[in-house]
This record gives C-alpha cells, structure tokens and sequence, in this order.
C-alpha cells in the first residue's frame, strides 16, 4: 500500500459529500481541496473525449498525485446516470469535473461513494395492485389470494435502492454489492451499517438463502478488517 492511497483513503468526506436523486457524490472543488491539504504534489490532465456512433460521448481524466498517476472514463450522463445523446457543452463540463472526482477517487480519497454505483439499473416495478375477492354467494366458497411477499434492498444510510418479489433476487443482488464494497476496501463499520440496514429483509428469506446471506456477510466483515 503506498502512502498516497493510505492517506487519502483515511480521509472521511462524509461531511462534504451531496446527494443528486438515488446518488451520492463529491464535489470536484471538495475532492481537489482534500488532495491539496493531504498530499505533496497533484496535478490533472483532460484527455480527448470518446464519441460514440449514437452520439453519446466518454471522457477521459488521468490525476497524478506525489508521482502515481491515474486515468478514468465516465459516459456524459444525466441525473438518472444514463448516457446523453448530441450533449450540449454544460453536460460535458460537468462530466469532466465528475471525472476527475473519479480520478482522484482512484487514489483512494472517497472511494466508498462509488461501491456499487456501476450496477445495472433494475426496471422500475409498478406495485401490484390487490383483487378483490369476489361477493360471496351462500353456496361458493372464496378464497383470498396469497399476499406477495416483497424484499427491500437498502443502502447503509437505510434508503431503499430496489424491491425484489423473489428471495432469491435479492440475495444475488445483496451479495454483488457486499462483494463490490469489498473489492473496493470499504471500511468495516461501513459495511456493518450496509448488513443493519438490510436485517429486517435478511430476517425475512428461507432458511436456505439466510445462512448463504449471513456466511457471506461474515466473510466481507472479516476481509475489511483484515485489510483495513
């Protein structure tokens, strides 16, 4: 582990990071201003932007900090992180700036913002509505349907991210996050607030996927610690 990345990555940014719909994010002038107060030297570079044949646009931002340099890529996107096509020249600005947020976040400053943040999008789903039963006759009998059962995926601060309707979809999605958040070296009292956040749903699966959910949350708490 270098120095740089052990520095920055002990720099807690809570305070300064915003919020823009489902995400959180650092402002590129917070980002710059911890790089500035922690390390020697830092400088950046913009790279030629990628446009791709439906017009849609990529650009690209190495950083250089006390002699370890850096390059990322963001698409120019909206505030649904979608790609914007024929982007006018405030989208791309802005991109640029994320960039190289994302950038300096390879050096480790706020790299837990971006744990999980490139996973697909899931479909927005509509609730299902409740039938009503039908009027009882005297001679028929009627039966309620079953109510179906849904499970919450939260982010550590309690926010819901998505609604699954099977136990099995959200197991796979709670464990692709726990696992990113891992790979990424979040901290382990992060982590412990993701798994609270989520108990009540975990309390709620079959035995089956509850011991396969717990085991592996017990396994990424071990590992940041370890790595921590």
């Amino acid at each position: 582990m270098n120095n740089t990345w052990k520095t920055l990555s002990a720099v807690n940014v809570n305070n300064d990071k915003e919020r823009k719909g489902r995400f959180d994010y650092l402002s590129w002038a917070d980002a710059w201003k911890h790089v500035q107060q922690n390390t020697e030297s830092a400088t950046y570079e913009l790279h030629d932007d990628v446009v791709y044949p439906d017009n849609s646009r990529e650009v690209r931002c190495s950083v250089k900090i006390d002699g370890v340099t850096h390059m990322m890529w963001l698409a120019v996107m909206d505030n649904n992180n979608r790609a914007i096509k024929n982007p006018d020249a405030r989208a791309i600005n802005d991109a640029r700036m994320r960039c190289l947020v994302k950038a300096i976040a390879m050096h480790g400053l706020g790299l837990y913002i971006y744990a999980g943040e490139d996973l697909p999008d899931a479909p927005e789903k509509k609730p299902v509505p409740k039938k009503e039963a039908p009027r009882k006759n005297p001679d028929i009998s009627v039966h309620p349907l079953p109510e179906i059962q849904t499970f919450e995926l939260c982010s550590r601060d309690g926010q819901v991210r998505d609604t699954f309707n099977d136990e099995n979809h959200y197991t796979s999605a709670y464990l692709e996050l726990l696992s990113k958040a891992q790979k990424a070296g979040t901290a382990a009292e992060l982590i412990d607030q993701f798994k609270e956040a989520n108990k009540k749903t975990i309390d709620k699966l079959g035995s089956n996927n509850q011991t396969k959910i717990l085991d592996k949350t017990k396994w990424a708490r071990t590992q940041a610690s370890v790595g921590k």
